[in-house]
């Protein structure tokens, strides 16, 4: 999906008041049947009559059925307390243009820690819980979601991951 926005989009990275295109929200976090595309267009510059002329243009291009939700701000408002999907965006948003996320742009990375207890598990449950977990003959889910194991009972997980890792502990 990212491709995709990446071919209706990458152009724009030529425009010297977009700093960037984000996608964020369930798209990204790894949820396999994302009901709408969330968009954020942080601008440099720009007045809001330019901004809002700007977004038109851009849905034009995009070419989805998906509901897109496309919001904009400028850089300095991102960091602004009361934007309310900041958090979101700063610690699961990844750019159009590069791929990369905002967090890594900035130098950081957004994980989930996940706490589970195998307590009212039988023996024989536990086993092949730790064997989803950490593989058997080969790499586990944990390391296929580029998780890491800091102590019995939790793991840590990047963002874009968390959904994937929720659906495998609710399944098992």
């Amino acid at each position: 999906m990212l491709n995709d926005f990446k071919k209706w989009l990458g152009n724009e990275k030529k425009d010297p008041t977009l700093f960037d295109i984000i996608m964020y929200g369930s798209s990204v976090k790894g949820k396999t049947l994302p009901e709408d595309i969330d968009l954020l267009v942080i601008f440099r510059e720009g007045s809001l009559k330019e901004r809002l002329q700007k977004l038109q243009e851009l849905k034009k291009k995009i070419k989805t059925d998906k509901k897109i939700d496309i919001k904009s701000i400028l850089w300095e408002e991102l960091f602004d307390p009361t934007f309310f999907a900041r958090t979101g965006v700063l610690l699961e948003g990844i750019s159009i243009f590069d791929g990369k996320t905002i967090a890594q742009k900035l130098g950081f990375q957004g994980n989930v820690l996940f706490v589970y207890s195998l307590k009212e598990k039988t023996h024989t449950q536990k086993v092949k819980f730790n064997y989803v977990l950490s593989g058997r003959n080969g790499a586990g889910m944990v390391k296929k979601l580029d998780g890491k194991h800091l102590a019995p009972g939790v793991i840590m997980i990047p963002i874009r991951h968390a959904l994937e890792f929720e659906d495998v502990l609710k399944l098992h």
